[in-house]
């Protein structure tokens, strides 16, 4: 049967996430969970080693990792989200994810999104709020009547015109979800592309070599017991927090956490997707949350003598700071 056959009567829509976030159907609380899940594969690495072995398979045109185990699935899934996070604000999406619109078992007059292939690459559009990005997806309960089905042409030019490396050839096939809905699904064929996500897992163990949060004082500490309970290892500052890289001896990721009357609401662990493996610090304006790359050449340079010698601007402004990431 023709791959074309085989698209036959299925709902298959190019919708931008926009409209799909912002639908009066959309399953309530599921933006909730996507961060809660996205804070999950965050404390995961966190908790983990983060090392993985792989081998180059030729005749597969692949590589092999090891993920037997749930940590090291979970390793390679922070890198792999992080990598596309950053890569996708630099060279943008470059092509769809794919899925279906799945109507929710408790109300079925709302809808949640199950992705694949792409699940990665959907969490990254999530996560960026790349909103006019758009997903493919199957719309087989049609909770969007507004966009017409794509024909077979469409469908095959939207998912494959945007591929960045030569490719060996995709195919398409017929996928069932869990809960029975079929959707039409276009993969690539063997490729290297884990090489990348293993190579940014290398800089980010480099990075994440310890992982600390500074506070304020006593108050600060209690209040933040969420963070404490996950095994998550908090201090107090010392005079100031551009102090904070020479206390962890130039290494590893901290985050200072100021006094705020909401200070447990101002920093969630996914916050930490911010910081890529070269930027010397992350500042959130709004909150003062401050995510420092201790072993940077940036924050290398806050040695005692500097900050003491140093004007409120140098400091403050981060002119001492190669790249910094204020949000």
């Amino acid at each position: 049967m023709q791959d074309k056959d085989l698209y036959s009567d299925l709902p298959m829509k190019y919708i931008p996430l926009r409209d799909i976030m912002s639908s009066d159907f959309l399953q309530e609380g599921r933006i909730t969970w996507l961060y809660e899940l996205l804070r999950d594969i965050c404390i995961k690495f966190l908790r983990n080693d983060k090392k993985l072995n792989y081998n180059f398979l030729p005749n597969a045109n692949t590589i092999e990792i090891d993920m037997k185990s749930q940590s090291q699935k979970s390793v390679f899934e922070f890198a792999k989200l992080h990598w596309l996070i950053h890569d996708f604000r630099t060279n943008g999406v470059s092509f769809p994810p794919q899925g279906t619109v799945k109507r929710s078992k408790d109300n079925h007059e709302q809808f949640f999104l199950e992705i694949h292939p792409g699940t990665f690459r959907w969490y990254a559009i999530f996560y960026n709020k790349m909103l006019d990005e758009h997903l493919v997806v199957a719309d087989i309960y049609n909770f969007f009547p507004e966009y017409t089905t794509l024909t077979y042409e469409q469908y095959n030019q939207i998912c494959n015109e945007g591929f960045i490396r030569d490719r060996k050839g995709a195919y398409q096939e017929i996928e069932t979800m869990q809960s029975g809905e079929k959707m039409f699904v276009t993969h690539e064929r063997g490729n290297h592309h884990d090489w990348l996500i293993l190579k940014n897992l290398e800089e980010l163990k480099k990075v994440y070599s310890s992982f600390t949060i500074y506070t304020d004082n006593d108050d600060c500490l209690n209040r933040l017991d969420l963070l404490s309970s996950q095994g998550l290892e908090i201090k107090l500052i010392d005079k100031h927090k551009w102090c904070i890289p020479n206390n962890e001896n130039f290494e590893g990721v901290s985050v200072y956490i100021p006094y705020q009357k909401n200070i447990e609401d101002i920093f969630t662990l996914d916050m930490i997707l911010e910081l890529d493996i070269d930027v010397d610090v992350v500042y959130f304006k709004d909150t003062g949350v401050t995510i420092f790359n201790n072993g940077s050449a940036g924050c290398k340079r806050l040695i005692p003598q500097i900050i003491d010698e140093s004007k409120p601007i140098y400091l403050n402004d981060f002119l001492w700071a190669r790249r910094v990431e204020i949000k």
